[in-house]
């Protein structure tokens, strides 16, 4: 039997922290899983006050399955979570593990008012041109 090398896959320092800077801008509509990840965690920190603890495996896995799903939705959807909901939904704070396919409801919530805000924002807005408001009405009849 021949006698291999091992090499030593674990050589990184126990006492060095890793930190992951978040880009200044990322297109969520482009996102690919790592990076919208990262912008999950990031955000979780921020909503919340503490960090999120990644399980890389797991959690990029989630996200792919989550991205191919969803394809440019998935990461405006991950940023409503947060500006709508600060990451909490039926008072239960949301992790990555909301975005797996078992968690789907959550995930239909999010599409169905993504969805609503597109067209609302495309409608037309009606016009409020020459329309006073109560105390102008009033004003004028009074005087």
């Amino acid at each position: 039997m021949e006698k291999r090398d091992l090499k030593d896959f674990d050589n990184d320092s126990y006492e060095e922290v890793v930190v992951i800077e978040p880009k200044d801008e990322v297109d969520l509509e482009k996102v690919t899983p790592r990076e919208l990840l990262i912008y999950f965690a990031n955000r979780f920190k921020e909503t919340q006050g503490f960090e999120y603890t990644v399980d890389w495996v797991k959690e990029m896995g989630i996200f792919k399955a989550y991205i191919e799903r969803y394809k440019t939705d998935a990461g405006p959807m991950v940023r409503l979570l947060f500006d709508k909901y600060n990451c909490v939904l039926n008072g239960q704070v949301m992790t990555a593990t909301a975005f797996a396919k078992g968690s789907k409801w959550i995930q239909d919530k999010l599409y169905i008012e993504l969805h609503q805000d597109i067209i609302k924002e495309s409608e037309p807005q009606p016009s409020v041109e020459g329309i006073m408001d109560s105390g102008s009405f009033l004003k004028r009849f009074s005087e």
